[in-house]
């Protein structure tokens, strides 16, 4: 009677686990919207390539180069070629199944098809955190920037609002002109302003072209190269606009041909216009006196290359970036909503397309004051150490889902693919930790054998999958699978263990709560299983 008794007992834990599990991993059942309404095609890979270069070329370009500079010297035009070298593999990941999946929602609706429901939403909150606050950060300094430009122009007696009511203002425009539609909003506004964003940073190459001293480029690597591989993490966030392009794959008219086209010919003119323009600075300006804060102002000043009008050109330059970088990124994170809200994840009203203008008008509005809310009541500038780590777990999982949606055992590769991140990002932290800290740096030995230590361990990590056999989709495919994926999470793993140790609070903080939300969610579905969620 006792053993009965417990037997009894056992059997709901066992079957609230079992509906928990069955959940938590259920995979997206196909690769198309369903019933849902449709995003209005209109985009071709021109289009696809302007998003990307306007989603990664912002008001960065100006300022990032006098801070790399400073460890790396001239060398830093190569910390920016090894960060386009390491994001490549992501891109080409991303292209794979952008192509493969053509509908909104990107790597949530990844995640959701190659590994199930659970890590789909732990990555999509902790993205649209990340772009949330990063879109905040980027409506503040747009604001700023146009504040001070004006300030300087009309006189420092002239009346201007303040940066905040400039920046709602901006938000209002950005989200009205999202909502209006990709043909009249989108599509016209981001490819005039990237195209002048574009032509303003060539025009200021080709005119510090005429001024550089190749003095001024030796030693061209002067505290060795070390130090520009570890800049190659901070570079890498100036590549970052491929995720966008993969999000307007619903409205693409021919996806499975210009996503791709879109996504690396992206990242390809990114790279170009970021290496010419750090090679163009340091041949102007000796890189120890380059200034960190507007190193662009500084070298084209009277001491230097003395162009006084290229600051005139950096300070709209600027404003045109930062603009083209929010209305692309938060015409994406409409999109995710939208795939979130087909699904049932989030609220059911933000699925609907607007039948006017084609476009996901509630989910759209709701980003708008999200991000609103944000500039208004928190501070922003103090939320800076959050953002990155959201984007660098999206290009891991993107680069294993190709795995495991190509694999013989998806099973396997998706545990394999976890371990690899874990394994690499614990391995370069441990490095990381011995490079900085004195009583170890000096102990060749200890140095010696985190090297060997984490080397053995990452290429255990690796051996698993290349005892598989890889189908190849007969849309875009990502080439010599699985080795250019594995290079992407292990070199994730790398930038991970960068980042600042808030943004792991954050990341565990969110986790437990979608943990949480699973267990209520699970507790609602118990009794009807998990087909009715």
């Amino acid at each position: 009677m006792a053993s009965t008794t417990c037997a009894d007992a056992a059997r709901p834990a066992a079957s609230l686990w079992q509906t928990a599990v069955a959940v938590a991993l259920r995979k997206r059942p196909d690769a198309d919207a369903g019933d849902a309404p449709q995003l209005r095609p209109s985009l071709r890979a021109l289009d696809l390539v302007l998003i990307g270069v306007g989603s990664s070329v912002g008001s960065g370009i100006f300022v990032i180069v006098g801070v790399a500079v400073q460890p790396t010297g001239p060398a830093v035009c190569m910390s920016f070629v090894m960060a386009a070298v390491s994001s490549i593999f992501s891109a080409l990941c991303y292209a794979e199944l952008a192509a493969r999946i053509p509908i909104s929602g990107s790597v949530y609706l990844y995640a959701y098809v190659a590994f199930g429901e659970l890590l789909a939403v732990l990555l999509g909150v902790n993205l649209m955190i990340g772009y949330h606050v990063g879109a905040a950060l980027g409506t503040l300094s747009c604001a700023t920037y146009f504040h001070e430009t004006l300030r300087s122009e009309l006189g420092p007696d002239a009346w201007l609002p303040p940066v905040k009511i400039i920046a709602v203002v901006l938000l209002v425009l950005l989200t009205v002109t999202l909502c209006v539609g990709v043909e009249k909003g989108l599509r016209k506004a981001n490819g005039a302003l990237v195209s002048t964003k574009v032509a303003i940073v060539v025009v200021i190459i080709a005119a510090g072209a005429t001024k550089m001293q190749a003095s001024n480029l030796a030693p061209f690597a002067p505290f060795g190269w070390m130090p520009v591989a570890s800049m190659s993490t901070t570079c890498c966030f100036s590549y970052i606009g491929f995720g966008t392009v993969a999000n307007a794959a619903e409205e693409c008219i021919n996806p499975r041909r210009d996503l791709p086209i879109g996504i690396t010919v992206s990242l390809l003119v990114c790279a170009a216009l970021y290496v010419a323009f750090a090679l163009v600075l340091c041949g102007i300006i000796p890189f120890q006196e380059m200034d960190l804060d507007a190193p662009v102002v500084k070298a084209f000043g009277p001491g230097y290359a003395n162009i006084p009008w290229v600051a005139v050109l950096v300070d709209w330059g600027a404003i045109i970036g930062i603009f083209t970088t929010l209305l692309t990124g938060l015409y994406s994170q409409a999109r995710i909503y939208l795939a979130m809200a087909r699904d049932g994840l989030v609220f059911k009203c933000l699925s609907s397309v607007s039948p006017r203008f084609g476009t996901p008008a509630r989910a759209q509005v709701l980003c708008g004051v999200i991000v609103g809310a944000l500039v208004v009541c928190l501070p922003i500038e103090k939320l800076v150490r959050f953002l990155n780590l959201g984007v660098l777990a999206s290009y891991t999982v993107v680069c294993a889902g190709v795995l495991a949606l190509r694999a013989e055992h998806p099973g396997a590769s998706a545990s394999w693919s976890m371990a690899l991140t874990t394994v690499s990002t614990a391995a370069f932290a441990l490095l990381d930790y011995a490079a900085t800290h004195s009583w170890l740096r000096g102990s060749t030995a200890f140095g010696g054998l985190a090297y060997a230590t984490a080397l053995v361990a990452i290429g255990a990590c690796w051996i698993p999958f290349f005892r598989q056999s890889y189908s190849t989709p007969s849309s875009f495919a990502c080439p010599c699978c699985p080795f250019l994926p594995l290079l992407g999470i292990t070199l994730n793993g790398y930038l991970l263990a960068h980042c600042y140790w808030e943004a792991w609070v954050l990341f565990a903080a969110t986790t437990v709560l979608i943990i949480a939300f699973y267990a209520f969610r699970v507790w609602r579905m118990r009794r009807v299983g998990p087909s009715a969620a």
